[in-house]
C-alpha cells in the first residue's frame, strides 16, 4: 500500500477541496492529511467541508487508527502525527512547535513506513514546513508532488520544495489526483491528467516495447546518464533498473521510449532525475539490532589486541542518509569508554545520492529512526531539536561523508572493518567480485566485512574472507 502526505497551510483549504473532488478509488493509497491550523482550529467543520467535496471518505482522527487505502485522515489541530506500521499515531506537539500538525513529522514517518511507496503532496502554504520531509522521501526512492505555484494562494511551502529540486511533478490540484490514479490504476476509470511539457504530449507508437527494446532503451540511457552524472550503473541489475525507470516514465505520464527520449532533450536535468530515481537511500539506526550485536563482539576484540592511541578506521559504502556511520561511532564510543581505551576513530561514509548525503551531514532524525535503538543510548548521543533528534557534535567529529563512486577512485587502505549492507544485491556478480576485491585490498589482515542479512559472496568473495557468522553475515580477511 501507498501513502501519500498531503500538506498544506495558508490557502490550503481553498487548494484541497477542488484535488479532493478529483481523487478517485484505487483501492492502493491511503491519505493523511495535515492542515497547520491553530490549536483551537475547528478541526470537526475543516473535515465536513473537506467531505462535501470529497469522492473519498473522510476520517478525523481521534486515536490511533489503522491506515486502510481509498480514505482520508485528517490530523487535528493541537496534535501531531506519525505513521508507523501503516498505523497513523497521534502526539502532543513539542514545546515550541511553530506549526502544528508537523508536515516534516508526518512526512518523515511516511518515508520511514512506506520507503519507495511513499508520496508526498504539497499544497499552498505559507513558510517551509515539508521541505525537510520530502527530502527523506526522496531519499527513500519516494514521489513528491507539488501544487503549480501560479494556483496557489501561498507559495512558500511548495516554493520550497521547489527550489530545493525535490518536485518530481508540478501540477494543478484537479490534476494531482487523476495523475495519482493513473500511476497506481485501480478498477475505475478516470480521465487522463493534464502533461506536463509537450514532449510528453506527441502521440506514442500503439506498440509497447517488448523485453528486448526495454533492454536497448535501458543500455542507451545507462550511457546518458554515465555522460551526464559520470555514474555508471552498467553493471548493476537491469531489472532493478529496469522497474525504476517504468516508475519514472510512468510519472511522467509516458510509455514510449521516443517520449521519453524527447522529454530528455527538453529538460536539461531530467537524466540527473533518473539517477536519482536509480539510487534509493534508506535506513535506520542498529538496523537489524543483533546483527550490531554480533558485530560489537568481534570489534570489542579487535580493540583489545591494538596498541593504545592507534587509530580505528572504517568504510561505510553506500550509507544512505548517516543513520549506520552514526551507528558505528556511537557503538565504538560505548566500547572504548568500557574498556578505558583510547583510540581515534576515523569513519569514511560513502554515497551516491547528493541528497541522502546532506541529510547525513545535518544529523538531524525523525524519533521513527530510533525504532532499534535504546532510549538510554539515544538520549546520551543525541540532542533534542524541537520535534527532532540532532547528533551530538563529537559523533560527526568521527565521520567524514563524501560522494563517491565506490567502484572507482582511490581505494581506501588500512582499515579494519567495512560496513557495506543491502548493496550487492542490486549488482551482478563479476561486479559483486570487484567490489569485494577492493574490499579485501581495503582492509588489513583479519579484518571485518558486515553484509546485509540477505547478501552472500560468491566464490571469488569466499576465497578471500572467511565466515564468522553466518546469519548476520560477518567476515573476515583470510590474509
Amino acid at each position: 500500500m501507498h501513502i501519500a502526505g498531503i500538506a498544506a497551510s495558508a490557502g490550503g483549504l481553498e487548494a484541497m477541496l477542488p484535488m479532493f473532488a478529483q481523487l478517485y478509488p484505487t483501492g492502493r493509497i491511503a491519505y493523511v492529511v495535515v492542515q497547520h491550523m491553530a490549536h483551537d482550529g475547528h478541526s470537526e467543520l475543516v473535515a465536513r467541508l473537506i467531505q462535501r467535496e470529497s469522492t473519498l471518505p473522510v476520517v478525523l482522527v481521534t486515536d490511533t487508527v489503522e491506515l486502510k487505502p481509498d480514505r482520508l485522515y485528517m490530523v487535528p489541530a493541537g496534535k501531531d502525527g506519525q505513521v508507523r506500521s501503516n498505523m497513523l499515531l497521534l502526539f502532543e506537539p513539542k514545546a515550541g512547535s511553530i506549526s502544528t500538525p508537523s508536515v516534516n513529522m508526518i512526512f518523515h514517518s511516511i518515508a520511514e513506513n512506506s520507503g519507495a511507496n511513499a508520496i508526498a503532496i504539497v499544497l499552498s502554504g505559507a513558510g517551509s514546513d515539508g521541505t525537510d520531509g520530502c527530502r527523506a522521501i526522496k531519499a527513500a526512492g519516494g514521489l513528491v508532488f507539488v501544487q503549480q505555484l501560479t494556483e496557489a494562494k501561498h507559495a512558500g511551502m511548495p516554493g520550497a520544495v521547489i527550489d530545493a529540486g525535490l518536485a518530481d511533478q508540478v501540477l494543478p490540484v484537479a490534476a494531482i489526483g487523476p495523475r495519482l490514479a493513473e500511476l497506481f490504476p485501480g478498477t475505475v476509470q478516470v480521465p487522463k491528467a493534464a502533461n506536463l511539457t509537450a514532449a510528453s504530449q506527441q502521440p506514442e507508437p500503439d506498440e509497447q516495447p517488448g523485453n528486448e527494446a526495454a533492454h536497448r532503451e535501458l543500455e542507451l540511457l545507462l550511457r546518458q546518464v554515465l555522460d551526464a552524472t559520470g555514474i555508471d550503473f552498467s553493471s548493476y541489475k537491469e531489472e532493478t533498473l529496469l522497474r525504476r525507470l517504468e516508475k519514472r516514465k510512468l510519472l511522467l505520464g509516458i510509455t514510449s521510449a521516443d517520449a521519453y527520449q524527447a522529454i530528455i532533450r527538453h529538460r536539461s536535468d531530467e537524466l540527473h532525475r533518473l539517477q536519482h530515481m536509480f539510487l534509493v537511500s534508506q535506513s535506520s539506526f542498529f538496523r537489524d539490532r543483533e546483527s550490531f550485536l554480533v558485530l560489537e563482539r568481534y570489534v570489542a576484540q579487535g580493540i583489545t589486541s591494538k596498541q593504545d592511541g592507534e587509530p580505528i578506521r572504517i568504510w561505510v559504502p553506500a550509507c544512505a542518509s548517516g543513520e549506520e556511520p552514526y551507528t558505528l561511532a556511537i557503538m565504538l564510543r560505548e566500547l572504548l569508554a568500557n574498556y578505558h581505551r583510547r583510540h581515534p576513530i576515523e569513519i569514511t561514509a560513502s554515497d551516491l545520492n547528493p541528497d541522502a548525503l546532506e541529510m547525513a551531514r545535518q544529523g538531524v532524525y525523525r524519533q521513527t529512526a530510533f525504532k532499534e535503538m535504546d532510549a538510554a543510548l539515544r538520549d546520551r548521543w543525541f540532542t533534542l531539536k524541537g520535534q527532532h533528534y540532532e547528533v551530538v557534535p563529537e559523533l560527526k567529529n568521527y565521520i567524514r561523508f563524501e560522494q563517491r563512486d565506490i567502484l572507482n577512485g582511490t581505494v581506501l587502505k588500512e582499515l579494519d572493518l567495512v560496513s557495506c549492507r543491502n548493496l550487492l544485491i542490486y549488482m551482478k556478480s563479476h561486479l559483486q567480485d570487484q567490489l569485494i576485491t577492493s574490499f579485501y585490498q581495503a582492509l588489513k589482515p583479519q579484518g571485518l566485512l558486515f553484509l546485509g542479512q540477505y547478501e552472500s559472496l560468491t566464490f571469488v568473495g569466499n576465497s578471500m574472507f572467511a565466515l564468522l557468522d553466518h546469519y548476520h553475515r560477518l567476515f573476515c580477511r583470510r590474509y
